[in-house]
């Protein structure tokens, strides 16, 4: 999958931008349709989550709960990543529960999982430090080509035709919709936020989703053990991370990387009073008619 020097080819499928994973360059769509008709066991947990939204440090933390042991995982989690995974039938040889995640928004989750009142978590990131962390990711890992100055990115991903996953604004309001109109679902959500400063009290909350009986003392445990530092060794010492290079050409080299900073507000850092402003204002228009509150700082 060298391009030797080419730029990368662009996937957009039902009004998404898709990063170049192979099963998504050889047929997009095949790969959702997979994904929506999925054969789903009444136990399986399926992650879903904007991008760069904590995914690996939940993923983390609920492979521990499903044990109940702070104890990690050797598989990366991109190994039970839907849209990624070369052939989706080796979620089939996994035993359960199966810790599935995606990036997939709402409607391209498995039919049968959402029919089944199967158990979905959520994470909800604020979309500034969302952006700040896709900005890096995607000038590390070059999946669509040089990256522009910040401020043209930021631009591009909020107010540009083709979006990364549809756009944070469509992904966040369609979950919403689903969490209050679809009877058959059973969303949780957790804001990374509130995860990052109550993280013993949402890790109870998830226990308690997950209907794990889990004691204070494993609890606090797996806090200690999925704080981002240690997250960070362990992914670079632990993880088997042989499997990873079958995803996307440069998978494994920023596999190592994917943990950057994990902080709160670190879009202070990026944001000028003018791009701030604009923002909020795009955030007004877009999210008018939503009840989400965000957590900034």
């Amino acid at each position: 999958m060298e391009n030797n020097g080419e730029p990368p080819a662009i996937i957009e499928f039902d009004d998404m931008i898709l990063p170049p994973f192979p099963p998504l360059l050889e047929d997009a769509k095949k790969r959702f349709q997979e994904m929506r008709n999925l054969e789903c066991r009444k136990d399986d947990v399926i992650l879903a989550t904007y991008p760069k939204s904590g995914t690996h440090w939940v993923w983390e933390i609920v492979c521990m709960l499903l044990k109940n042991k702070a104890e990690y995982s050797k598989e990366t989690k991109e190994f039970l990543f839907l849209e990624a995974v070369p052939d989706i039938s080796i979620v089939d040889n996994v035993s359960s529960p199966r810790p599935l995640n995606t990036h997939a928004p709402y409607r391209w989750l498995p039919k049968q999982h959402i029919e089944n009142g199967g158990k979905i978590i959520h994470v909800l990131r604020n979309p500034k430090d969302v952006v700040v962390s896709l900005y890096h990711h995607f000038d590390n890992a070059k999946e669509f080509g040089e990256v522009p100055y910040f401020k043209t990115f930021c631009e591009n991903m909020y107010n540009g035709s083709g979006q990364v996953m549809g756009g944070w604004f469509a992904y966040e309001k369609e979950f919403e919709q689903a969490e209050a109109n679809d009877t058959c679902s059973a969303i949780f959500t957790v804001q990374y936020e509130s995860l990052k400063k109550n993280t013993i009290q949402e890790i109870n909350r998830l226990a308690r989703y997950l209907d794990v009986d889990v004691n204070d003392e494993v609890v606090t445990e797996i806090a200690d053990k999925c704080s981002f530092k240690k997250l960070k060794e362990a992914n670079a010492t632990l993880k088997d991370h042989s499997n990873v290079s079958k995803l996307h050409p440069k998978a494994e080299q920023f596999a190592l990387k994917v943990y950057r900073k994990g902080e709160i507000g670190d879009w202070k850092n990026h944001f000028t009073v003018a791009m701030n402003e604009q923002f909020d204002s795009k955030f007004q228009e877009e999210m008018k008619d939503s009840k989400i509150r965000v957590q900034y700082e």
